[in-house]
């Protein structure tokens, strides 16, 4: 391409292609650096706001280990075990007993792509799956990693708050705290990993809408 420009254009029109070029890389960076500080001062604002707030939906029990609907957290089980309790609990019949698929990843597989996995063929038709960033998140909906965490397995959590810049996650397996907040963009929650949420079809407000505008 240098090569063709060299030979083919005046020099004077290199030079100003070449000055669009980096004033389009400096318009970026510009652009970039304070779009991403005020993200991050959002989320610690939200996150913040949350710790100081009152009347949570979740009920701290033990060190680390919370109530949220009824359904607590626990440390020593797997991620798996804690939303199929969830979910055994409060809408029974909705999710598969002794899930025995390949990891956490099994349950996005066995919904969003209809895979033969963990006893989803038999349950799927009860949920929704939703790219990270595609809907805005809800209260109840299972957060899904990707098999880049969990040692290859991926892994689960339970949204238990929404809140402007940030959710509250409720988790096994994976820190001694069972509760984290994230950040919130837009729809998409940011954490490494995150492939998107596994929602209730008779929770999902996102398909209500869907059909009402239809």
């Amino acid at each position: 391409m240098f090569f063709w420009m060299k030979e083919w254009m005046p020099v004077t029109r290199r030079r100003l292609l070449l000055l669009v070029c980096l004033l389009g890389v400096l318009a970026l960076l510009v652009w970039t650096e304070p779009r991403k500080l005020y993200q991050d001062l959002r989320f610690t604002w939200a996150k913040q706001a949350i710790e100081e707030s009152v009347g949570s939906d979740i009920t701290q029990v033990a060190d680390g280990l919370y109530l949220f609907n009824g359904v607590e957290t626990r440390r020593g089980p797997q991620c798996v075990e804690y939303a199929e309790r969830y979910y055994v609990t409060r809408y029974p019949g909705t999710f598969p007993l002794y899930n025995s698929g390949p990891g956490a990843f099994d349950i996005w597989e066995g919904i969003a792509e209809s895979k033969s996995v963990g006893g989803w063929d038999t349950h799927r038709q009860f949920f929704n799956a939703y790219a990270n960033g595609t809907v805005p998140p809800q209260p109840e909906d299972m957060l899904l990693y990707d098999r880049t965490v969990g040692s290859g397995w991926g892994h689960v959590a339970i949204i238990a708050e929404v809140h402007p810049g940030a959710v509250v996650i409720l988790e096994q397996n994976r820190d001694w705290d069972t509760r984290r907040i994230l950040p919130l963009v837009g729809n998409e929650i940011v954490d490494n990993g995150v492939k998107g949420v596994v929602r209730l079809k008779a929770n999902d407000e996102a398909a209500k809408v869907d059909k009402s505008e239809g």
